[in-house]
């Protein structure tokens, strides 16, 4: 029986190297696969959004008013590239709405402006404008979740229409006018109702 053993540990011993993972046929270990952070770096890649977001071009925002309502635009240079204006309730129930307008390159463009920032992304369809200069425009009601991650971009966020693409900084002027174009959260004052419900209970015991 002992020969027999002795025989059988060579086979048992390639068997457990084939476990292992030596299973390429010249023996050798496999390349191993991406890992968590690579594969998550892809998807982000692939998804458009960069975890390091690029540099963004010389400009600045200004404040302004749109038909009497508050305004914000990117300029670089003489040229207005970008303007965010938070339109006044139209019809009483409908709320606000968040407009959109961007000056694209001549026969460039696309169905949307696509806003790619650090904080996430979100995308509004847009439709050509009769301007003088070629330029695009759309809306959003502005308590969308996306539009948020305007309020917390950090540093730059990427306008994409189409193939065409500018970088312009976070300013301060736009993340004031989309955080004051959202509507309020009803859920804190839900909270807080519930915290003053929970102490009363507390101190009837």
């Amino acid at each position: 029986m002992r020969l027999i053993l002795l025989a059988l540990l060579p086979a048992a011993l390639a068997a457990c190297g084939n476990e292992g993972g030596y299973d390429s046929p010249d023996g050798t270990m496999p390349t191993p696969g991406p890992s968590m952070e690579e594969a998550a770096s892809e998807a982000q890649s692939n998804a458009g959004v960069s975890s390091e977001m690029p540099t963004p071009m010389e400009g600045s925002w200004a404040a302004s008013t749109d038909r009497g309502d508050p305004a914000v635009s990117f300029t670089s240079g003489d040229e207005t590239l970008l303007t965010l204006i938070c339109r006044a309730e139209q019809v009483e129930g409908e709320g606000k709405m968040l407009v959109v307008q961007r000056a694209i390159s001549e026969g460039e463009g696309g169905e949307s402006i696509d806003f790619l920032t650090s904080a996430g992304n979100v995308s509004i369809d847009a439709v050509a404008l009769e301007m003088d200069t070629p330029m695009i425009g759309g809306s959003v009601d502005p308590a969308t979740n996306g539009v948020a991650t305007l309020v917390n971009a950090n540093d730059a966020i990427r306008v994409r229409s189409g193939q065409d693409e500018i970088v312009v900084p976070a300013g301060e002027e736009m993340q004031n006018l989309v955080s004051d174009c959202r509507p309020e959260r009803p859920e804190a004052d839900e909270e807080e109702a519930e915290g003053e419900v929970d102490a009363d209970m507390e101190t009837e015991e």
